[in-house]
């Protein structure tokens, strides 16, 4: 299967809208299950201050797999910053699709002028934080006892994590991960 990585369009609005109402019906503690519209999403698409991203496979084009959106504030002195929120269609988790396109999104994003990523992730997702450092990323602090988690009844933290984009770098590194994935997936 070749994997397409790409700025999120219109056609896209309908499979992002599905994932996001499955990952509420998991009862996945995120921000994409509090999307409570399909207009929502829709306001993704061509906003420079959601910088949004997919990747769909080559033989469905129209199937999300994967997202990353990149949010900012669009005042001069906030716009070199995002936020990253990602989201894995539950039948394309754990392929490692969610760190080459953050790869590819840093890379989008740097050339809309963005300096740093910023991510913000619960203490109990531990598969996401293990893949925010496999990425290099670095936790920059942690906000003590955020929330109960209504499950468990214990405090959960918000870890933030950040990352300082170097176009010239990324850019080879890019490259050598999508050649790898690409072998990877022709194996399977």
């Amino acid at each position: 299967m070749s994997i397409i990585f790409r700025r999120m369009s219109m056609e896209d609005v309908e499979s992002v809208w599905c994932m996001f109402k499955e990952i509420k019906e998991e009862k996945i503690d995120m921000s994409f299950a509090e999307i409570s519209s399909i207009e929502e999403v829709t306001s993704y698409v061509d906003n420079p201050s959601e910088l949004t991203y997919v990747a769909v496979s080559e033989e469905d084009p129209h199937t999300v797999l994967c997202l990353i959106k990149g949010k900012r504030e669009m005042t001069e002195e906030k716009k070199h910053a995002v936020f990253l929120s990602a989201a894995t269609a539950r039948n394309a988790r754990g392929r490692g699709l969610v760190s080459i396109l953050t790869d590819y999104a840093l890379n989008e994003m740097e050339h809309e002028g963005i300096t740093i990523a910023r991510i913000y992730v619960y203490s109990n997702n531990i598969s996401s934080i293990k893949a925010i450092q496999k990425m290099d990323f670095t936790h920059a602090g942690t906000v003590l006892m955020h929330h109960k988690d209504r499950a468990t009844g214990e405090f959960v933290d918000d870890l933030i994590f950040h990352k300082i984009l170097n176009l010239k770098a990324r850019h080879s590194n890019f490259r050598l991960e999508c050649l790898a994935f690409s072998v990877a997936l022709m194996q399977c």
